[in-house]
């Protein structure tokens, strides 16, 4: 422990945390302030407090070296930046949005800080009493925070959360090495604290890895968040045109060498106008939601389900064949049928879906050919009354 005491003036490392907890509190109040998307992220604002708290916690710890001091000046440092790992641990919970019973730490967290704080106001800031006790509730803290971070189920974000779970354990098990160091000095241990030089040390590395880190999760969830919005419908949540027409297109090349077939089914929902002239737009997106959940209750996990304009949706079915392929349109059009709608108003209604579908043969070589016969399909549909299912010829 000795040896690393001597690498770098332990005076020199709290300024070099505080500088660096500062920028990083800087970076994320910037990214919160100035970026739209991650302003509704409260995970993010809790880690510029954190680092905040982090900064003018070694910062009062330093200030010594201008000749600033008064009782109880270390206390003051120690518990803020207590209160900034208890904004970190606050920090992943809220970001990872994870329930409130995995905080249970924080309450032997508050019984070790008053501890810590009634031994300073009765017998000085003693060093020994303030590592062991203070490293004791760190410990704490920057262990719920890894498994925090390692419960995140996200699958973008996920493999940058686990890294930096497996950095706060190490960081847990560094300061378990200097309380270990303290508890095995005598209890009347006056000399030199090599393990502050080992402790900030390690701080810093942990810094230098959790910030970067942090971005990382950051940018994955925007990037994952655009790739949603471009492929998902906003009002149903199902897929949208492009990812239809990608998909169709990638399965009518994939059928060719094998022979097989493609089926397409164009569903539209009758009358839907009328639906938003009588009750307003409010309640058209409500039964266009409705059926949406409908039509995905009976179609099977493969299908793809997508809404391709205003009150039109389309079925790209697994497997392809003409009599199941009717069987399927048959089925959702009865489901939608039988399907009570009861509006925000309270009005109930009952809607219906006209089908028009296309099983691609050897006339239809593309996917627009097949699209183009489904909506013809879907056409005679609604000309021979619509609420029927009708197929391509």
């Amino acid at each position: 422990m000795e040896w690393i005491a001597g690498l770098m003036h332990a005076g020199t490392l709290l300024l070099v945390n505080a500088l660096l907890a500062a920028l990083s509190s800087a970076l994320f109040f910037a990214l919160y302030v100035g970026h739209s998307r991650v302003k509704r992220l409260r995970g993010v604002l809790l880690w510029a407090l954190s680092y905040a708290a982090f900064a003018i916690g070694f910062g009062m710890l330093f200030l010594p070296a201008f000749q600033v001091d008064f009782p109880g000046l270390g206390l003051l440092g120690n518990l803020l930046i207590d209160a900034g790992a208890v904004l970190a641990l606050l920090a992943v919970n809220v970001y990872l949005e994870l329930p409130r019973r995995k905080l249970w730490v924080l309450f032997p967290v508050v019984v070790i800080a008053l501890a810590e704080t009634a031994l300073v106001l009765a017998e000085g800031e003693n060093l020994r009493h303030m590592v062991i006790l203070g490293g004791a509730l760190t410990s704490l803290l920057t262990v719920a925070t890894g498994v925090a971070f390692w419960q995140c189920t996200d699958e973008a974000q996920r493999p940058v959360a686990r890294l930096a779970a497996v950095f706060h354990f190490l960081w847990a098990a560094m300061l378990l090495v200097r309380m270990a160091w303290w508890i095995g000095q005598p209890a009347g241990f006056a000399g030199q604290d090599p393990t502050s030089t080992f402790g900030l040390l390690s701080r810093i590395l942990l810094t230098w890895v959790i910030t970067p880190s942090l971005l990382w999760m950051l940018t994955r969830q925007l990037d994952a968040e655009l790739i949603l919005h471009a492929s998902q419908d906003p009002l149903t949540g199902v897929a949208n045109r492009r990812v239809m027409w990608n998909e169709g297109q990638q399965r009518i090349a994939a059928s060719h060498p094998r022979g097989a077939s493609v089926a397409a089914l164009m569903i539209d929902v009758d009358h839907f106008k009328s639906i938003n002239d009588r009750w307003g737009h409010d309640a058209g997106d409500h039964v266009l939601v409705t059926i949406t959940a409908t039509l995905r209750r009976h179609i099977r996990e493969k299908d793809v389900l997508a809404r391709v304009g205003g009150e039109e949706f389309m079925v790209l079915l697994h497997q392809a064949e003409a009599s199941a392929t009717n069987e399927a349109a048959e089925r959702l059009r009865q489901a939608v049928e039988k399907d009570t709608i009861i509006l925000p108003s309270g009005a109930v209604l009952r809607c219906t879906i006209s089908i028009g579908y296309c099983v691609s043969t050897r006339r239809e070589q593309t996917w627009r050919e097949v699209v183009i016969a489904a909506d013809q399909a879907l056409y005679a549909a609604k000309q021979a009354g619509r609420n029927r299912v009708v197929g391509s010829q």
